[in-house]
């Protein structure tokens, strides 16, 4: 804003309100130095220091600097209203009118848009009303943007959470099953790595959580038969793993997620804990269903209550 208002009093007033502007600032800083001046031999340096700037200034210059200046701000600002707009449609799974607001500033390397891209195109292949062609095309969009964020800025938290869910659809949709066994340790390294940038985040402790479970459930037959015909070792977990990260990322915010609800039961289930099962089971059945997922979640939930008897 104070520089808006300079540019209107016209170049050469701002040209000379900027030097009788440095002139005093200057003459100020030689002042509150000058006790550590008194010597001869350390005056000239000390000034020289704090007056070797101003030997380069340019009224042309400054201005042109002033423009690109309020131009790039004009941009970021633009850029930050929306992201924010793109977090509220979020919440609307809107996430096609997310890829429509974004597309524009998906070449500008801001890992901000790019893994909100991902995400939203993961979402949208999600829909099981499309077709395959367009599932295939979606998660490997949206597997493009997560590397390419990755490359820019591997110090976020979403961006190693969104990489792990990626890396796996795409090797899924991509691949065969050894290269889909080679990708297991990956994924849990992005999911490590975005719970130790952000430890209060319950997704990422949900995927983890996830994860262990789908390696527990795998049986000791076919983890041998498994390392057998696809020569590599396939990674192990516990349930009591599993049940840990469920558990934790439902302390941090109770009901967050359907499908951690829902975990929670199958991972009672397993352990013989037919009492605790039933009531997660039964909390997915009351869940306000918002989402693909949450529809999902529930028909699974009334599906495994029905088999009790």
């Amino acid at each position: 804003m104070f520089m808006n208002n300079m540019k209107r009093l016209g170049f050469f007033a701002y040209e000379s309100l900027a030097r009788t502007v440095i002139h005093r600032r200057t003459n100020d800083i030689v002042k509150w130095r000058r006790p550590y001046c008194d010597s001869p031999e350390i005056r000239f340096p000390v000034i020289l220091s704090w007056a070797i700037p101003f030997f380069w200034y340019n009224s042309t210059d400054q201005t042109k600097i002033d423009k690109d200046e309020l131009a790039a701000d004009d941009i970021k600002y633009d850029l930050t209203q929306k992201i924010i707009e793109a977090d509220q449609l979020f919440l609307a799974n809107k996430y096609e009118d997310v890829v429509h607001l974004l597309e524009e500033f998906k070449d500008n390397d801001d890992v901000q848009v790019l893994w909100r891209l991902s995400k939203a195109q993961y979402n949208m292949s999600l829909d099981e009303n499309i077709s395959k062609e367009k599932r295939k095309y979606l998660i490997s969009s949206a597997h493009e943007f997560i590397i390419k964020a990755l490359t820019i800025d591997s110090n976020v938290s979403d961006i190693h959470k969104w990489a792990a869910i990626l890396i796996d659809a795409h090797s899924n949709i991509n691949y065969g099953i050894k290269e889909q066994i080679n990708k297991l340790d990956t994924i849990k390294l992005h999911l490590q790595k975005a719970l130790e940038l952000n430890p209060k985040d319950p997704y990422t402790r949900y995927m983890i959580g996830y994860w262990c479970y789908n390696l527990a459930d795998i049986s000791w037959f076919r983890r041998e038969i498994g390392s057998i015909i696809f020569a590599t070792d396939i990674p192990s977990s516990t349930f009591e793993e599993a049940l840990e990260y469920f558990r934790e990322a439902e302390s941090i915010q109770p009901k967050f997620y359907c499908k951690n609800l829902l975990m929670l039961g199958k991972t009672f289930l397993k352990m013989d804990n037919k009492f605790s099962a039933e009531y997660y089971l039964k909390l997915v059945t009351q869940y306000p269903a918002k989402t693909v997922e949450d529809h999902q979640a529930k028909l699974e939930a009334e599906k495994i209550l029905k088999s009790f008897g």
